[in-house]
């Protein structure tokens, strides 16, 4: 077994925001020293880190110097040059790597990837230039999800073509296709779930709770642990988290997200290589987080299962959310939690924080969801639910 880097190494992390900050507050917790890189001199993590490097993201100066300060590295986003991750990996261990780095940023390599490695996948196909779609669509049959092969994340390079007129106009509007995309079989999902897990030097492998997940515009908006799901899948998506994990032979954290048919079949939808927005609610609800099961994974420490220690959920805060947000009348809730990531950059569809909210029983977590919601202009109850919850709050 490798001997553990302890503390006072430093941890080198390529990417400087709100993962990067959560896993060096962690880190330093736990001792560790810390380098940051990444172009933005005032990026989230650079308000913890020892030490920040500011420069592009292909400067192998900068690549250098990260090397010859850290002990050991990591990353906290995909969109990075997997050539700059292989350099440093000449020097220094850095993890999880540049090989899973390769097919995750490439969602048709990662399907290719991990449909011949046995996991179930949403149907698809390759698309090549606006000639490419009609052929790819006649293969799959309408509705397909059109996405872009690479640099897409929450909800970017996305389209839903529901009908051939959607995809004529589609066509239309679009000048040309740019670069590979792939279509995705349209379905009508039960769930979305993710399984955050951890895998160490030694090889041992654990999981994180699986976590129930919604989307608004393609961004994730709210997330319930324990998952209001049936054993059985419970069990079946830890499994395949688990199995995807030994299959790209990878350490530290990877999220495994899925998607749950109607009939009951759990699929692999996207692998992220990383600390996941699904795994923020560890941060309260568990006896450790993803952010240290990642300083624990690279650095060689043990592992083991993380327990829950109470109900839990998260909500995104947008930026859109923050000019409405009472923060006064959020923090009046016992339970719940405000992380706020100190991003300078307001956009309305930009991650500028999460709440959690903690209960001892799920429908506890359930009317604090929805009070949260209403708080940031995203409520789905009637305005007699939010009074009579108003009151209830106001009373206990």
């Amino acid at each position: 077994m490798n001997n553990p880097i302890l503390p006072p190494a430093v941890i080198g992390i390529i990417g400087g925001g709100q993962l990067g900050m959560m896993i060096i507050r962690e880190a330093q917790r736990m001792g560790y020293r810390s380098i940051v890189w990444d172009p933005d001199a005032e990026c989230p993590a650079s308000r913890l880190a020892d030490e920040t490097i500011t420069a592009p993201f292909n400067d192998y100066a900068a690549a250098k110097r990260l090397a010859e300060q850290a002990d050991v590295i990591t990353y906290e986003f995909e969109h990075i040059s997997p050539e700059i991750v292989e350099w440093l990996e000449q020097s220094k261990q850095v993890y999880p790597g540049s090989a899973i780095l390769r097919s995750t940023q490439h969602r048709r390599l990662e399907k290719e990837e991990l449909k011949r490695k046995g996991f179930p996948v949403v149907e698809y196909q390759p698309v090549l230039g606006k000639e490419g779609l009609w052929p790819c669509i006649e293969l799959i049959g309408l509705p397909v999800v059109l996405k872009t092969s690479t640099a897409g994340y929450d909800g970017k390079g996305q389209t839903i073509l529901r009908t051939k007129e959607e995809v004529r106009e589609f066509l239309d509007q679009s000048k040309e296709l740019a670069g590979e995309c792939v279509i995705e079989k349209f379905i009508d999902l039960e769930y979305e779930l993710s399984v955050v897990a951890v895998r160490g030097k030694d090889g041992f492998v654990t999981t994180f709770p699986v976590c129930e997940n919604t989307h608004r515009d393609n961004i994730l908006h709210t997330t319930i642990v324990p998952a209001r799901v049936s054993e059985n899948i419970q069990k079946e998506a830890v499994s395949l988290a688990r199995s995807v994990m030994k299959a790209f032979n990878i350490v530290g954290v990877l999220c495994v997200e899925m998607f749950v048919t109607k009939e009951g079949k759990v699929l692999v939808n996207e692998l992220a290589p990383r600390p996941h927005n699904s795994g923020h609610f560890s941060l309260d609800a568990c006896d450790y987080s993803q952010f240290e099961a990642v300083v624990r994974a690279i650095c060689g420490l043990p592992l083991h299962q993380p327990r829950l220690l109470k109900p839990c959920a998260m909500v995104n805060l947008l930026g859109k959310h923050l000019s409405v947000l009472d923060v006064n009348k959020l923090m009046m809730v016992t339970g719940i939690k405000l992380h706020l990531y100190g991003k300078k950059r307001l956009e309305p569809k930009r991650k500028m924080g999460h709440v959690t909210m903690l209960g001892d029983r799920i429908a506890d977590v359930e009317k604090s969801v929805a009070f949260v919601k209403d708080l940031i202009g995203e409520a789905e109850q009637s305005s007699w639910q939010k009074i009579r919850y108003a009151a209830t709050l106001t009373s206990s």
